[in-house]
């Protein structure tokens, strides 16, 4: 009869630490659904501004490709350009593509720097701008796996209520909770996708201006050196 008493004791305890349990991690997963619809809500404000960006960017280099093709545009700059890359003037800076404006003026004022270990520095130089254009996909690589991530917990969140709702006879409360697990859902899928489409395009664009910027530099080098061989001479 002790043993039998004891037993239940302990069946009783064990149950109302379940209980606890239970009852501490639905406070706060109901906690965390106003986070998550705020958090979701910045998020989706975020993606449309960096689709507009992305969209001018587009729009830019669509008239910049039509102009000329960036291979096109060194080669033609190597051809006429008589002046030395020193002396290059504001306006000439300007009618660069845009991700070449930035560099070249980098480019030139470590060009105007002592000799002494250019090439290591110039090197350097480019290897800072590659990073600095991959890092600027860390946002969209976050909000691929962020926004669906938000989505699902808002999908989850409201079902235990809208459970416990449908077993009361609640239907109005009911409505309410899958709405929220619906639009979530939409919504959290919506900036992943559109992140990893913006992501993919963005992506070939970095690379491709990477290979640009590499032979730009590279046909600098060897003007510079001309240059140089040419002071020597004289």
């Amino acid at each position: 009869m002790y043993q039998f008493f004891c037993l239940w004791m302990d069946k009783e305890k064990t149950m109302n630490l379940l209980n606890l349990l239970q009852t501490i991690l639905s406070v706060l997963s109901s906690a965390m659904l106003y986070p998550v619809m705020i958090f979701l809500v910045i998020f989706f404000i975020w993606m449309i501004m960096t689709t507009g960006g992305f969209v001018s960017e587009y729009l830019e280099r669509k008239k910049q490709t039509r102009k000329q093709e960036p291979k096109e545009f060194v080669e033609s700059f190597m051809e006429h350009s008589n002046e030395n890359i020193l002396h290059l003037n504001p306006q000439g800076i300007q009618e660069m593509p845009f991700y070449f404006r930035e560099y070249t003026k980098e480019l030139v004022d470590e060009l105007k720097k002592n000799n002494r270990g250019r090439e290591v520095h110039i090197e350097y130089l480019l290897q800072s701008m590659e990073q600095k254009m991959v890092k600027s996909l860390d946002k969209l690589r976050f909000m691929i796996r962020v926004g669906p991530t938000l989505g699902l917990m808002g999908t989850i969140i409201p079902m235990g209520p809208a459970l416990s709702a449908l077993s009361q006879g609640a239907l109005e409360k009911l409505s309410s909770n899958i709405i929220i697990a619906f639009t979530t859902t939409v919504v959290g899928l919506a900036i992943g996708i559109t992140a990893y489409v913006l992501s993919t395009v963005k992506n070939r664009w970095i690379h491709e201006d990477i290979k640009n910027l590499e032979y730009f530099t590279e046909c600098i080098m060897k003007n510079e050196e001309g240059n140089h061989r040419e002071k020597m001479r004289s």
